[in-house]
This record gives structure tokens, C-alpha cells and sequence, in this order.
């Protein structure tokens, strides 16, 4: 008997330690799938468990160990066999573990996307782009409790993951910045590795992989955990907002962390989405396009705006808001082409000329109200004298020298500028160049005895029909008409009148066609604010016989420099036709205007298609927009809307308010084509050293009769 109760008790010993280690093999043990752990429980907790699940393994091999103890233990080892275990522990991890798993699956993700934060953020910014990439992270989270003096620990380490397509512009945008955080950092911060982890959870819109926990609601171990460390995406949103405003005033950051902070603030600020970014001015019409640049404005990161195409411009800005300093100036001591100045500021001669004659070509200011420091220059020259010609030519000056009255009636106005026609190509027609004086057309409208000279020059010239046609035509007209019309005429002569102005135009120092010559000079055309009104005839014939003139012959050469014409005030010398026909040709023929008004309405009242002029410039800037004419309105609402990234609503990049306030005094808004609106930092000449020592007059250098070059 003693024999007996020794086998049973051998027998239940050996099992039960064999029993022991099969419960520790199997609780150290993966799933069938080899997955990571969904639930961890301490060994104490998982032996019921344990027993619960292989019950009746464990009861057949009791019963078989009573009879035979090694055929127990065989079926003991059957356990293994199991091709499942639900519910039972998987393999365990430590939280040095957990941890360590989290650190080296950041390190795998930041080296996929790079060797270097540079080369990583190129990748962030086009996955980003692109949205089809599905992101994961994993995270170790945990956290003590308290219950008297009993300590409790509670811990997670998961993995989730979601595509970028299906997050919302808010939360793409704070894991966008996120990323970059985290990559700047080279993956050592573990608050920026939280945030990623969060949004991409995204308050459970992402999906869960497997997970290890500890005394945790086994039902959502993820989401408590998260949402237990302030991980919903409203928080983490205010959290990135608070971490970057902190860092900014940090000031002194890493290179790389400092640069996405600066880049991150700026596009999470009211309407920081809808501007143009340094970076994307590469894709834009200000990219680099030819070596004749002009000059715009600065980022606020001091990066330059500049335009190099072939295309117009237009600076609408009220008076005193930078737009000589900042535009003006700083391109006529950098452009290195030819130029046309329409100087109505009355002081751009005074500061841009002498480096301009130093560095770059002849200057020629023509000054007409003061002939004693002025060179000399005669529309009438430049008439052609061949029949085809004649005509077209003398009807661009006339069209040019009556001013338009916006009047209801036309009649006189139009009648006017046929005889001012004839008048001019009379002179032209019986004259050679060099002998063709003003005061010869001025002495026809006057009447008398030259108006009868005219009419038999216009009979006379046989191979010009047209001249015989109105010589017949004013002739057939009743003196009172007649009257009417040549004191219509006289008006808007008036101009041209006086000893000062037949000195200026009795002859000319250049030719527009010069400007096209290779010698790169400047023409300024000089004239003080007062004075504009009185002389608007004579600013017209100037600007508008320029551009046809060099608009009507052959196309200039690919590569040749472009000749800028800068058109101050243009809208006070009212309705041009040839400087709308600029605007549509000119490119081809190498001419880059840029005007230059006060107001929107100053343009419109000039021009019937203004809004049509403006649209077809390459590049439009606006400088301190106000609400009084409605401008700053329509700013704001050409710039448009953007969804705001604190709370997904839809606003206005920047309200009109703002447009028209102190925000904007320093600042200037600027319209490419094709491109975001960009918000641009005012840049003044004067506050520059190398542009403030180039300012300066050049010496007047007086033109002999001959052309030549007084000594």
C-alpha cells in the first residue's frame, strides 16, 4: 500500500511541476498569428485563465498521470499543439521594451523619408501633396494612480495608422507641421512623437493595430489611454498653437527647428494659407524668367520678390504710401536697360540720374518749362513723309495734343483733332525734318493767311487723298463752324504756346528708336505736380509718340534688353490709346510698362476699360488700400477665402478692415497671374546703403543743333 500512495504521490509531483513550466512556456508564448500582445495580466491573473481554457487537457492528463505519469505529461504537452489562444497571455513585453519599440519605429520612419531633416521635409511636403500615403505610428503610454498608499500602473504600447486622404484640411495641416517637428528633431522629442500619434488616431477615426495594456478598460485600452493624455484633436491643436507661439519666443533654435517654426506660424496665422510662400515662387510667374528683373517688395523672411518676364505691371497706391521709394527708385538704380521716365513726382531725375549716366547710358531730360537745363525734342521729326504714313502719323499727335473732355458732345473735339491732322501733316508734307517748327502748326489754327496756306497744301498734295479730301472738305465748311472749330483747337493748344516750349521743340537731341540703339540711354520727361494740368497736350504727344513709334516697326531681336517705360500719374494724362495698345503688344516689341496711379477710381475715370487694362498686367501691387473707395472690399475678396486650421469655418484670408489698417502701412499686397496673392514687405530705397549712394542728379549736359555733345 505505502508502495501505492509513493507512485501517486511521485506521480503528482512530477506532473504538477511539469504542469508549472507548461503554464510559464505558455504565458511567454504569441497567438497562432504571431502577433503583438492585445492584453498583458500578470501570471497570477492569467492561471485562471490558464485553467479555464485547456480544462479538459488538463483533466485528461491528471487522470492519465495517476495511471501512467509520463502518458500524463504526454498529454500535458498537447497544449501546445493548440492552433489557438483566446483570451490567454501572449508574449510580454516590458515597458523597456514597449518603450524601445516606440523609438525604433520613429527611427525606421524618419530614415525612409530621409538621410537629413532637408532631404525629409522635401519628402513631407510631397507626401503631403500627394495625400495617398497611409501613415502609422506606435506609442508606449503610461501613467501612475493613487488609491491611499497604494500605487497603481497603467500602461499601453499600440500602434495606429490612417491615411492622409480621409483626414480633413485641419488635421492633415497639424500633422503636416508635426512631422516636420519631429524631423527636425530628429525624432528625440517624445511630446512631438505623441502629437503624431494622436492626429493620426484622430479621436478614433484611425484604425488600431494590436496592443499591450495594463489596468486599462479592456473594451478601448487605445482611445482611453489617448484621451487620457489630452490626446483629442481639439487639445492637440491648441497644444501645437501654444508649443510654437513658446518656441518663437525662444528666439535662438536650431537652424532646422527654428526654420519650421518661423513657417509653421506663418501659415497657421489668420489666412496664412492663402499667400504666396517664399518656397512656391519658383512655380509662379515671379520665377526667374530672363537677367531684366525688376524689383517688388521682400518676404518677411527678406527673401526678394522680383519679376523678370516680359509682361506689364501696374502700383496702385494713394500719395505718401512708399510707392516712389519702394518701386520707383530701387529699379532705376538697378535696371541696367533703357528706360522712358514720366518724372511727374518731380524728383526722380533729381535722384536716380546720376548713376544712371555713370553705369548705364545717355540721359536726356526733357524739361520743358525749363529750356535753359532741358535737351530739345520735336514730335514733328518723327512724322514720316511718305504717303502711306503721313497721315497716321499727324493723326496720333493730334489725337494726343487735345486732351479728351469726357464731354456728352464730341463734335467740336473731333472736328478739332481733324484739323490739328491736316494742320500737321501740312507742316510735314512741305517740310523736311529739321525744319518743321510747332509755332508753325499753332500759327495755322489761328487762322489768316497760313490757314490759306494749308488749304493749298493740302490741294497740292496729289499722292496723299486724304490731304485733298479735308482741304476740300474744310472749305466747303461755314465760317461759323469754322470758327467754332478752330477755337476748340486753339484750347487744347495752349501747351504748345509760348517762347519756352518753341526753344524745347525746335528741334530734337534723340529719337525714340534710339532706345533701341544698344547705348541704353534714359529719357525723363520732366515735369513738377502744378504744372501737370496746364501741359497735359505736350505730356501725351511725348509718351504716346514714343510707344507707337516703337511699336510700329520690326520686331526687335529675341534677347535684346526690354525697354521699361515708367509711367507715374499715368491716369491724370487721361484716355492714351497707345499705351492700351502696349499692354496688349508691347511684350512682343519689348516694351515693359509699368504704371503707376493713385486709386482704382483714378483709372476707371481715365480709361473705359480699366478693369481690362489692369487684369491683362503680369503683376498688380496694391499699397495701403482704404475702405473710403471701396478698394480694400475688393481686395479682400479677390484675395479670397481659406478653411481656418483652429476651427475648420471659412473666412477670408484677411478681411478688409485689415487691408485698410495699420497692419498693412508697412506692407503692400501683390496679384501675379496664375499665382496666390502675396503679402509683401515694403522696401525703401532709402533705407538701403548702396541704393542711397547711388542717389543723385546726373550734370545737364547741353545738345548742340547738331546732336553733338556741347563741350
Amino acid at each position: 500500500m505505502d508502495w501505492l500512495i509513493g507512485w501517486l504521490f511521485g506521480g503528482l509531483l512530477l506532473y504538477l511541476v511539469c504542469a508549472v513550466v507548461v503554464l510559464a512556456i505558455r504565458y511567454r508564448m504569441t497567438d497562432s498569428e504571431g502577433g503583438k500582445p492585445r492584453e498583458t495580466l500578470s501570471l497570477g491573473a492569467y492561471l485562471p485563465v490558464f485553467l479555464r481554457t485547456y480544462r479538459i487537457r488538463l483533466i485528461v492528463s491528471v487522470l492519465l498521470s495517476l495511471a501512467m505519469p509520463l502518458l500524463g505529461i504526454l498529454a500535458l504537452l498537447t497544449i501546445f499543439l493548440s492552433k489557438s489562444d483566446k483570451g490567454g497571455k501572449m508574449v510580454y513585453k516590458s515597458e523597456k521594451q514597449l518603450t524601445r519599440d516606440e523609438i525604433e519605429a520613429n527611427r525606421a520612419w524618419l530614415a525612409a523619408l530621409g538621410p537629413n531633416h532637408d532631404s525629409r521635409a522635401v519628402r513631407i511636403e510631397a507626401m503631403f501633396a500627394e495625400r495617398t500615403e497611409t501613415l502609422e505610428a506606435v506609442k508606449f503610454l503610461t501613467w501612475d494612480t493613487w488609491s491611499g498608499p497604494e500605487k497603481t500602473t497603467h500602461y499601453v504600447g499600440f500602434s495606429v495608422k490612417r491615411n492622409l486622404a480621409v483626414m480633413d484640411n485641419r488635421e492633415r495641416e497639424y500633422l503636416r507641421i508635426v512631422e516636420l517637428l519631429n524631423s527636425a528633431a530628429d525624432g528625440e522629442e517624445d511630446l512631438y512623437r505623441f502629437w503624431r500619434t494622436a492626429l493620426i488616431w484622430g479621436d478614433g477615426k484611425g484604425e488600431s493595430g494590436r496592443s499591450q495594456y495594463q489596468n486599462i478598460d479592456a473594451e478601448r485600452p487605445v482611445a482611453f489611454a489617448i484621451e487620457h493624455k489630452g490626446g483629442s484633436v481639439d487639445r492637440v491643436v491648441s497644444a501645437i498653437n501654444n508649443h510654437l507661439t513658446e518656441k518663437r519666443r525662444v528666439g535662438a533654435l536650431p537652424a532646422a527647428l527654428g526654420q519650421v517654426v518661423a513657417d509653421a506660424s506663418d501659415r497657421l496665422a489668420p489666412g496664412g494659407q492663402g499667400w504666396l510662400k517664399p518656397e512656391q515662387v519658383t512655380e509662379t510667374i515671379f520665377a526667374p524668367q530672363s537677367p531684366h528683373v525688376l524689383h517688388i517688395g521682400s518676404f518677411p523672411n527678406g527673401q526678394p520678390l522680383t519679376y523678370s518676364g516680359e509682361g506689364s505691371m501696374i502700383t496702385i497706391a494713394p500719395p505718401r504710401s512708399g510707392k516712389t521709394q519702394c518701386h520707383v527708385f530701387p529699379n532705376l538704380l538697378t535696371w541696367t536697360g533703357p528706360a522712358v521716365v514720366l518724372d511727374i513726382s518731380g524728383d526722380i531725375y533729381e535722384t536716380t540720374s546720376r548713376w544712371r549716366a555713370e553705369n548705364v547710358g545717355p540721359v536726356w531730360k526733357f524739361s520743358p518749362l525749363e529750356p535753359e537745363s532741358s535737351h530739345c525734342y520735336n514730335p514733328l521729326s518723327f512724322v514720316r513723309s511718305q504717303p502711306d504714313y503721313i497721315w497716321e502719323d499727324s493723326k496720333l499727335l493730334a489725337e494726343m495734343m487735345i486732351v479728351p473732355s469726357n464731354a456728352s458732345d464730341l463734335f467740336w473735339e473731333n472736328e478739332a483733332r481733324t484739323v490739328l491732322t491736316a494742320a500737321i501733316a501740312h507742316i510735314c508734307y512741305a517740310n523736311t525734318p529739321e525744319n518743321r517748327p510747332m509755332h508753325a502748326v499753332l500759327d495755322i489754327v489761328y487762322g489768316g493767311e497760313a490757314w490759306q496756306n494749308m488749304l493749298m497744301g493740302l490741294r497740292m498734295a496729289v499722292d496723299v487723298r486724304v490731304m485733298m479730301q479735308h482741304a476740300n472738305a474744310f472749305e466747303g465748311m461755314n465760317e461759323k463752324t469754322l470758327s467754332s472749330v478752330l477755337q476748340t483747337a486753339r484750347s487744347s493748344l495752349g501747351a504748345w504756346a509760348g517762347e519756352r516750349i518753341s526753344r524745347v521743340t525746335a528741334r530734337s537731341d534723340w529719337s525714340p528708336l534710339d532706345l533701341r540703339g544698344g547705348g541704353n540711354p534714359t529719357i525723363y520727361i520732366y515735369m513738377r505736380p502744378n504744372e501737370v494740368d496746364a501741359y497735359l497736350s505736350l505730356l501725351r504727344v511725348f509718351i504716346g509718340q514714343h510707344i507707337r513709334m516703337l511699336t510700329a516697326g520690326a520686331v526687335p531681336p529675341r534677347g535684346s534688353p526690354p525697354i521699361l517705360f515708367m509711367l507715374d500719374e499715368l491716369p491724370r494724362l487721361r484716355t492714351m490709346p497707345p499705351v492700351d495698345e502696349a499692354l496688349n503688344i508691347g511684350a512682343k516689341y519689348g516694351l515693359r510698362l509699368w504704371m503707376f496711379a493713385q486709386s482704382v477710381g483714378q483709372m476707371q475715370e481715365a480709361y473705359k476699360n480699366a478693369d481690362g487694362m489692369m487684369s491683362a498686367c503680369a503683376v498688380r501691387a496694391y499699397m495701403n488700400p482704404t475702405g473710403a473707395d471701396g478698394l480694400a472690399e475688393r481686395l479682400s475678396e479677390e484675395i479670397g477665402y481659406t478653411d481656418s486650421l483652429v476651427d475648420g469655418q471659412r473666412r477670408r484670408v484677411v478681411e478688409a478692415a485689415e487691408l485698410a489698417g495699420p497692419a498693412f502701412r508697412e506692407q503692400m499686397v501683390v496679384f501675379g497671374l496664375g499665382s496666390r496673392p502675396a503679402r509683401i514687405r515694403k522696401d525703401f530705397a532709402w533705407k538701403d546703403e548702396i541704393l542711397h549712394d547711388r542717389m543723385g542728379a546726373a550734370p545737364f549736359v547741353p545738345t548742340a543743333p547738331s546732336g553733338e555733345t556741347v563741350a
